[in-house]
């Protein structure tokens, strides 16, 4: 994945929790401090991921 920065779409692209559907895609809206990132998903709803999980299940959106 490229740069993780403010603003970027990203999609899933591994199961993380049984309830978002693969290739459903965020935007990137807030990195803080701790490194967790905020994201808001394109069919509403919010969800906070630690760079970690970005890196392992998702990638940047075409």
């Amino acid at each position: 994945m490229d740069k993780i920065t403010v603003g970027s779409m990203i999609t899933l692209i591994k199961d993380i929790d049984g309830k978002t559907p693969i290739g459903s895609t965020a935007t990137i809206v807030y990195i803080d401090d701790f490194d967790q990132i905020f994201v808001d998903w394109t069919d509403g709803g919010q969800a906070k991921f630690s760079e970690e999980q970005l890196l392992k299940n998702f990638e940047i959106a075409s």
